[in-house]
């Protein structure tokens, strides 16, 4: 008799799994899918009762010679950030060999969150600067407050701009973000254009469904990192921001698909081959990531499941015992 799978809860994942053990991982599997070793499923439902009210995303991860590979239910509802509550979600882990379920690890959205953290990290290691001064933060939600974290880890910053468009969740953001940031000054921007001039480095992890980000307000040396538009319908950059830049994705296919390039390419403000190549494409040496100081670089992240499979195998291993 067999016994069932492995169950895990969000707090045990929260209390022994971070970002920084995800970053190497995820830039494997990162260089494993460029290199034609992955497949990246994505379904996409609507179960609220308008889009933006909220999805839940069922990604599939698999990887050539992994022992295991994942589905993940990726829930996300306004109604759980009106309330202050966690998203829903799990990642069931499936023996390759087999089809046998191993593992059901109830992380509540937080697996995604942190594999998206490391992704930030690697996005500053291999595009931003060597030393920046000042980093903006567009929007006040979990990933916000995640990717602030990871960029400091790779790109030490002595300031921090938070812009929102609720100017009391930025104001509570920094807040939280205050003991993970010695030594920074933390800022509540009041405007969008200034903090993003005045930044080395700009994140956008917001839920915006049309670009607020200009390219006229970039400047030679910058790096954008952008996580907040993951489906069809939303858009946090405008399609000037990919021609002034050099644009990396994490999969060609997702962001063909998802935010800010696809609605670019949709609008015929962009072609698919101004891409300057995957993030994979970058750390396994096949493509240039930056090549002067005077590049305006962009990493466009959606989020794919060779990520959500790495960081399902950390957890597993971390969560031992």
């Amino acid at each position: 008799m067999t016994s069932g799978p492995r169950m895990i809860g969000a707090d045990e994942l929260r209390a022994r799994v971070s970002f920084r053990e995800l970053i190497e991982p995820v830039a494997a599997a990162f260089r494993e899918s460029s290199g034609g070793g992955a497949q990246n499923g994505l379904l996409t439902m609507f179960p609220a009762a308008r889009p933006e009210l909220g999805d839940v995303f069922v990604k599939t991860g698999v990887l050539r010679g992994h022992a295991v590979c994942v589905v993940k239910v990726s829930p996300w509802f306004a109604i759980n950030v009106e309330r202050g509550a966690a998203q829903g979600g799990f990642v069931a882990v499936i023996d390759s060999a087999t089809g046998h379920t191993l593992a059901l690890l109830d992380d509540q959205h937080y697996l995604s969150d942190i594999r998206t953290a490391a992704a930030g990290a690697l996005a500053a290691r291999l595009f931003a600067a060597p030393e920046i001064e000042v980093a903006t933060v567009l929007g006040a939600g979990t990933q916000a407050f995640w990717q602030a974290q990871a960029l400091f880890v790779e790109r030490p910053f002595r300031r921090l701009l938070i812009w929102a468009r609720d100017p009391r969740k930025a104001a509570a953001l920094a807040t939280r973000l205050s003991p993970a940031l010695p030594g920074v000054r933390i800022e509540i921007a009041p405007d969008v254009e200034p903090a993003v001039r005045r930044a080395d480095v700009i994140v956008t992890a917001t839920l915006a469904r049309e670009p607020l980000v200009r390219g006229e307000w970039l400047r030679p040396g910058q790096h954008v990192t952008a996580v907040g538009a993951d489906d069809a319908a939303k858009c946090e950059l405008e399609a000037a921001v990919l021609r002034r830049g050099r644009v990396f994705v994490d999969s060609v296919e997702t962001a063909l698909a998802c935010g800010d390039v696809h609605r670019a390419i949709r609008d015929g403000q962009y072609a698919a081959d101004s891409l300057a190549g995957e993030i994979g494409h970058v750390l396994d040496g096949s493509r240039p990531g930056r090549c002067s100081a005077a590049d305006i670089t962009v990493a466009k992240f959606a989020g794919i499941g060779a990520q959500d499979l790495v960081a399902a195998e950390v957890a597993l291993r971390l969560c031992a015992g």
